[in-house]
């Protein structure tokens, strides 16, 4: 089902809508009370207004396209503060490693510009932006356990194929590999890094303070007094020895350890609640209150994303019974795609919005795949958990094949790195929580045929 062109026609092949025998009693033709009655249950607004439902002006399907539109742009946040340069911060909005004049030595960067292997005695590179006040993060995704360091360094360090990040005085690194931070000199630090660590790297600006976490947990203040004044600005860097590789994230994903901060009015940027690592008190002693990343998230599809997640989950446990004139709430993972017209309607104007939102990496791993983990939190085995199925088809149904084809390759990718980069516990629960999902989304036949055939094994 399509609704791309303003109008909702039915435009999708190979789906079997349910025939008459196999649909519930309850549907039917709708009237015009219970399908306002319906819609406004389903997209509520948050705004003042007639709460009666006989002072309510009537919602009908003509009129929920700009309903829905008036819904979205409630709590979005101005078009020139969405540009808005963020204090403290030099260089491109989206951070990348500086392939073309911050490096020294050989290097294989990834076509993302994030991923990076060395390929000589110590090679060095940079991000292509710079901070220079305010607290800021960024995490680096530890692919190699070998000798690297990670961490700042200004404009004005030079590095060569035996210095690197952290044997300059202007340049700031821990090392997980010797347990080492260096500033010229060096000294014990921190804990030894394994592949498959996360090392978040955090500077201070007010304080001049740099400390590192080691997959959530802090290894305490590395540096304190760092050089800070008038033209002094701080680039993340590393320096790493052949065939050591790492994979940097500064905010084009969600951090893997989120925080909280409350600049520019933005509260959690993470929505992922249900993520294994809230079981653990893991995100409760990270100490990176008010620290951003060096890229800002996308707020506002963020909040656009979660918004539409919430009206599909209403649709999921709300049905229509036509005989009793009533909308009946009803646990959300015994639904089926029975083809109930007016719920498909209410679903195709919801991924008109929701679809192409669900192209883009961060809001996939942010919203979508905390939402299906979330499904499978119960326990019990994948076929206990039949909605992960039920969704798949509502996907193939109602987005576009280039749409449900990108957000599938998103998602699967973000499990696969998720595994990877998960803390190792005795009873590899972390690890075992993205293999559920992963087994899910495999079972669907559809989505297994795409994935094996254009991602896993292209």
């Amino acid at each position: 089902m399509s609704s791309k062109e303003g109008g909702t026609a039915l435009t999708r092949r190979n789906y079997r809508l349910a025939s008459d025998n196999d649909k519930p009693k309850s549907t039917g033709i709708v009237n015009e009370k219970l399908l306002t009655d319906y819609l406004y249950h389903v997209f509520p607004s948050t705004k003042p207004g007639p709460t009666l439902a006989s002072l309510r002006k009537p919602l009908g399907f003509q009129d929920l396209g700009s309903h829905l539109e008036k819904l979205l742009a409630e709590g979005e946040p101005p078009e020139e503060d969405r540009d808005a340069p963020v204090a403290g911060r030099l260089g491109p909005s989206t951070v990348v490693l500086d392939h073309t004049s911050g490096f020294e030595g050989l290097l294989f960067v990834d076509d993302d510009l994030l991923g990076v292997i060395g390929h000589s005695n110590f090679s060095s590179i940079r991000a292509t932006t710079c901070v220079y006040k305010g607290k800021w993060v960024y995490e680096v995704l530890i692919s190699s356990q070998g000798l690297m360091q990670i961490g700042w360094c200004t404009l004005n360090c030079h590095f060569n194929q035996e210095e690197g990040v952290g044997d300059t005085p202007d340049s700031y690194a821990y090392d997980g590999n010797r347990v080492r931070k260096w500033n010229v000199t060096t000294t014990n630090y921190g804990k030894s890094w394994a592949a498959g660590d996360i090392v978040s790297c955090m500077i201070d600006l007010d304080e001049g303070t740099i400390t590192f976490c080691l997959n959530g947990q802090s290894l305490g203040t590395a540096f304190t007094d760092i050089k800070m004044g008038p033209g002094v600005a701080y680039f993340p860097a590393i320096s790493l020895s052949f065939k050591e590789s790492v994979a940097f994230n500064f905010g084009s994903r969600p951090l893997r350890y989120p925080f909280w901060s409350n600049k520019r009015g933005i509260a959690h940027l993470s929505s992922n609640t249900e993520h294994p690592l809230a079981l653990t008190g893991v995100w409760a002693t990270y100490p990176v209150e008010g620290y951003l990343p060096l890229q800002n998230p996308p707020t506002a599809d963020l909040l656009k994303a979660q918004k539409l997640l919430g009206y599909i989950k209403t649709v999921l446990a709300t049905t229509i019974d036509v005989q009793e004139d009533r909308l009946v709430e009803k646990d959300c993972s015994s639904w089926k795609l029975h083809g109930e017209p007016t719920v498909l309607l209410t679903m195709a104007h919801i991924f008109n919005h929701f679809a192409p939102l669900m192209c883009k990496v961060y809001l996939v791993e942010d919203v979508l795949m905390s939402f299906l983990l979330g499904i499978l939190e119960g326990g019990g085995s994948v076929d206990e958990h039949p909605l992960i199925q039920q969704l798949l088809d509502l996907f193939w149904l109602l987005m576009e094949d280039y749409e449900v084809n990108e957000c599938l390759k998103q998602l699967m990718m973000s499990l696969l790195r998720a595994y990877r980069f998960s803390p190792i516990i005795p009873d590899l629960g972390f690890q075992i929580h993205y293999l559920r999902l992963t087994t899910a989304i495999l079972h669907h036949e559809k989505s297994r045929k795409y994935l094996l055939s254009n991602v896993l094994y292209p």
